[in-house]
């Protein structure tokens, strides 16, 4: 949008993850050249690609990346590599989103008036991607997600406006959780299950008409993405239980999709409670997604490993790698010791850290409206979680296409509350003979814009003090 706005001809080419990878690949600058492309603008990737730069020197290209993962030694020798975490680059904002580095780019091209007139719909962009690349919305990306929130609320793109509204979300309650377990994912399943032309294609149409078919798409492309999901959590988990005692959990197979494999990482995570990696075998190569906790930076464990991998890249909590299959069992050996040493030998105990005790009294609307003020929440910024004692759980039944998540009322006070809990569908029985339990929760709104908790964490009234020993935090009484 920033270069159409400056009168270039430029188009988009987004690598198909499933044929190409991630990234720049001399394939893809071969065929822009040859297409007549004189400039090319990489986003959120490129920092790695040396050969790949050298390569469009010599197709007389001028390759300008933009990226914000971390660098390695050498730098490509591009044009003009644009990154907050490149050695003596005075930027503060090392931990920008890659969506945030491009818009830095747009507004110097654009020049202060030009980005003004502008720049509702390049932030609203901007927060979509941001919140969806899962970084610290904090400093600037908690700047520019915010100021993108209230842009998409006062004038949503017309592909945005579609996707909400298909999706299901009040349009003027889109917030982080919203992009990140909503809108997101259905943005992301194009990519994930062929290619991200139709999710494109919504992020820059101004046709009512096709937005709204695009959205459908994307809307049947996120269904069969939750069906391939289950499929490769269901055989991970059954592979992950063979290596019950492993420091990362670390498993592979050749029926699983390349575009699936993070989001059952991600699963094993919250399963295990330690860094998971999940690896799509196709032939004699593996590609692999991985997904830690606090403590284990994956990519700097990754570069620990680079005699034994293709290629790899990533952030602290995120990365992904391509290895040769017969290299699997000793890059399993060596990341499980990487681990073990980064944990000092000490197994992660997942807790949830509590803010603040809260009295029944005080959780209220109003109590939500003030919370609010702290959005937008996700990675690296939270929401609050509250203890509350003794509350009434009623009307809980099992939600989602497995199940696995529970709905219920919740009683606090004089006040009553749906609630959500996710990943916690087993544990309907036991909540409906409880009857009254002690839950760690935060408040928000939810997809109609009316206040809802999500049980973080509950058990029998009584169970607070362990939550308390467990969340290690002094956290405050909050007492009316």
């Amino acid at each position: 949008r920033a270069f159409r706005q400056l009168g270039a001809a430029v188009a988009a080419y987004i690598p198909n993850r499933y044929e190409e990878g991630y990234g720049i690949n001399p394939g893809a600058l071969r065929q822009l050249a040859s297409d007549g492309a004189k400039v090319i603008v990489s986003v959120d990737c490129g920092v790695t690609a040396v050969k790949e730069a050298a390569l469009a020197r010599e197709l007389g290209v001028d390759l300008i990346v933009t990226d914000h993962h971390h660098p390695p030694p050498d730098l490509p020798q591009a044009y003009a590599v644009v990154n907050p975490r490149r050695p003596g680059d005075p930027s503060p904002d090392k931990d920008l989103a890659g969506a945030g580095v491009a818009l830095v780019l747009a507004k110097r091209l654009l020049g202060e008036l030009s980005f003004a007139l502008r720049q509702d719909e390049l932030l609203q962009l901007c927060a979509l991607a941001t919140v969806a690349d899962v970084v610290p919305l904090l400093a600037r990306n908690r700047v520019l997600t915010r100021a993108g929130l209230e842009a998409l609320s006062r004038a949503p793109l017309v592909g945005v406006r579609a996707l909400v509204e298909r999706s299901g979300v009040k349009l003027g309650s889109v917030g982080a959780g919203e992009i990140g377990f909503v809108l997101g994912p259905r943005l992301n399943a194009a990519g994930r299950i062929t290619d991200a032309e139709d999710a494109l294609r919504l992020l820059l149409t101004e046709d009512a008409a096709e937005a709204k078919e695009l959205a459908e798409r994307l809307e049947q492309r996120n269904a069969e993405r939750q069906e391939l999901t289950r499929q490769v959590v269901a055989g991970a988990r059954e592979r992950a239980a063979e290596r019950a005692d492993a420091w990362v959990t670390i498993v592979a197979d050749a029926q699983w999709p390349a575009g699936i494999v993070g989001l059952g990482a991600s699963r094993l995570v919250e399963d295990y409670g330690r860094p998971a990696i999940v690896i799509a075998i196709d032939g004699d190569e593996g590609k692999g997604s991985c997904r830690s906790i606090a403590g284990v930076h994956i990519a700097e464990a990754l570069a620990d490993c680079d005699d034994l991998l293709i290629k790899h890249g990533g952030h602290a909590m995120a990365a992904g790698f391509s290895v040769a299959v017969s290299r699997i069992p000793e890059l399993t050996q060596r990341l499980d010791a990487i681990v073990r040493e980064r944990l000092q030998g000490v197994r992660p105990v997942p807790t949830i850290r509590v803010d603040a005790e809260i009295a029944p009294e005080l959780l209220t609307a109003k109590l939500a409206v003030e919370l609010a003020s702290l959005e937008p929440c996700g990675a690296g910024n939270p929401r609050p979680h509250l203890l509350v004692r003794d509350v009434r759980v009623y009307d809980i039944r099992q939600v989602g296409a497995d199940a696995d998540h529970l709905r219920c009322k919740v009683t606090v006070g004089r006040f009553t509350f749906d609630a959500m809990a996710f990943r916690r569908g087993d544990h309907a029985e036991a909540m409906t003979d409880a009857g009254r339990v002690d839950a760690v929760v935060t408040i928000g709104s939810g997809l109609r814009g009316f206040v809802e908790l999500e049980l973080r964490d509950f058990g029998p009234v009584g169970t607070a003090a362990e939550m308390e020993r467990l969340s290690r935090s002094g956290a405050p009484v909050l007492v009316s």
